[in-house]
């Protein structure tokens, strides 16, 4: 489209990966994450360099606020903080008069519960997360052979006494529900503390061959932190119930993270062949 600038030269003056860092390093001059000095060939030669790197640090800096001078001045600080409790913004005065000048802030609150805590009808706490072997909701790992195949479904990670408990058993498929909704999964009997279900949050419909409710957030608050507001997706109070045996198959959980078995029988998570890859740099 030939945009111009002012100047009426091209608007877009990179074409390819580097002329795009090139101009990137520009947008971090003079901040903390400065990569000025960053360059293609460094990389190459050094594989990872830590920022700070411009004229100052020519190498990288090894940390950061060596000398105990932080970037909080007023002048430099693009916020003025909120109120830890509430969210609400804080004005440049109230900043001012901390009399911030490069020191350090810890902010400390009085405890606060989880909004939703256990109860008699919903006795253990749900968190979620991660397994290695998938990032978010799978729309590129999921369609990668071998990482789908360690770990291909969904499941429900459990504390032997409370599996023992419950009746449940390794693999056998369980409901979990919390005051929102609920989910059907099979499930691991792992390392997990007691009192505690672990579900990873990377399935839902997409690829779903029935209509079955996997996703993680179907049992989730609608709740979040009022700075940052990150959502409250790591705590939530459920209750299992066993659905149906798994005559002898076991959960699709990978044995190799967390969420490793406890007890034999259960087959290890391997890549084989299919999972070897070979890489060859030239001069």
């Amino acid at each position: 489209m030939d945009f111009r600038d002012r100047d009426g030269e091209p608007l877009i003056k990179w074409n390819d990966p580097e002329s795009v860092f090139e101009a990137w390093k520009q947008c971090s001059r003079g901040r903390p994450c400065d990569y000025t000095g960053i360059t293609y060939g460094k990389l190459r030669e050094r594989h990872a360099i830590q920022w700070p790197c411009n004229e100052e640090h020519p190498d990288g800096a090894e940390r950061l606020y060596v000398d105990a001078d932080f970037n909080t001045y007023p002048d430099f600080s693009e916020t003025f903080g909120h109120d830890m409790a509430t969210g609400a913004a804080l004005s440049e005065e109230q900043y001012r008069a901390k009399e911030a000048g490069g020191r350090a802030f810890l902010h400390a609150i009085p405890y606060e519960p989880s909004p939703e805590v256990t109860s008699e009808e919903h006795p253990l706490l749900l968190t979620t997360g991660r397994t290695v072997y998938h990032f978010h909701t799978r729309t590129k790992t999921g369609r990668a052979p071998q990482l789908a195949a360690a770990a291909p479904d969904v499941w429900v990670e459990i504390h032997p006494e409370d599996a023992a408990g419950l009746g449940i058993s390794e693999g056998d498929r369980v409901q979990v529900s919390s005051p929102r909704g609920d989910i059907t999964a099979p499930a691991r009997i792992s390392g997990i503390r007691p009192g505690i279900v672990f579900v990873p949050f990377h399935y839902g419909s997409w690829d779903a061959e029935d209509a079955t409710r996997r996703a993680a957030n179907e049992m989730t608050i609608t709740a979040w932190d009022p700075v940052s507001k990150q959502p409250i997706f790591k705590v939530a109070a459920v209750r299992l119930e066993r659905v149906n045996s798994s005559d002898g198959q076991p959960a699709p959980a990978p044995t190799t993270t967390a969420s490793a078995p406890v007890g034999d029988g259960v087959p290890a998570t391997v890549g084989g062949q299919a999972a070897e890859a070979s890489s060859e740099l030239g001069d």
